[in-house]
């Protein structure tokens, strides 16, 4: 059986080159080995001014990864001034990518920025700097955990843990938060006060606010994470064959 092809969008930054800073396609390879581990084929989407509409046409499934804020400009708020790394083109590819990736009904993993973009598409806002007891910002190693979450009974992040706790340890990268919750949306894992990750009731949306990538090599609920993504995707594959 051959690999779903996953679209994993990837942020566009300024980094030094041999030909001076230029603005280049980054992405964490653990995004596309964690994909590959899980049997899938991952295709990384670097920005583009102006995307194709048929940009998904033999994409299977969407990540949306993590990295620097969304303009504030996208929900109606003037930035704070932690507001750091937005790159409006980015913003604007990927909510292409996710308006077509709703209108193709294709399964979404969205992390961490990836989260929050889904939130304010469906029209959430965000905490722009969390104010918290737990530190939300890890300086352990990333394949370590900071906090623990606790997962809602009954929810697709609870089956694809697959424990009998409703309790896990993740790791944490993020100053932000969601505040109102987008249309569609539920709360499937909070941590204290601070909304750790959303499902969608319309659509076949996971997202989660830590990066369970680093931590899939080393911990088997993170990667069932993955796995249960690549299997949506490969499932699709075979409903329109």
């Amino acid at each position: 059986m051959s690999r779903p092809l996953i679209g994993v969008s990837a942020a566009a930054e300024e980094l030094p080159t041999a030909f001076g800073p230029k603005d280049c396609t980054k992405l964490n390879t653990a995004y596309t080995n964690a994909i590959y581990a899980a049997g899938g084929q991952p295709v990384i989407l670097p920005v583009t001014l102006d995307p194709p509409a048929d940009l998904l046409d033999r994409i299977d499934g969407l990540m949306l990864t993590g990295g620097g804020d969304l303009d504030p400009e996208l929900y109606g708020e003037p930035p704070d001034p932690t507001v750091y790394g937005v790159r409006r083109d980015r913003d604007a590819f990927e909510v292409a990518l996710y308006q077509e990736a709703m209108r193709r009904e294709l399964p979404v993993l969205a992390i961490c920025r990836g989260m929050q973009l889904v939130n304010v598409l469906r029209g959430g806002n965000l905490i722009q700097e969390l104010e918290t007891e737990h530190d939300h910002w890890q300086t352990n190693p990333s394949h370590e955990h900071s906090h623990h979450i606790t997962t809602t009974p009954g929810s697709r992040l609870a089956e694809i843990f697959g424990s009998d706790l409703d309790v896990a340890p993740v790791n944490s990268y993020h100053h932000q938060g969601l505040r109102n919750l987008g249309s569609g949306l539920v709360v499937t894992a909070m941590c204290g006060d601070v909304i750790e990750a959303v499902e969608a009731t319309d659509a076949d949306i996971l997202a989660v606010q830590w990066h369970p990538e680093h931590m899939a090599p080393h911990d088997h609920r993170q990667f069932a994470l993955f796995s249960a993504f690549v299997a949506r995707a490969a499932d699709r594959i075979s409903t329109i064959a």
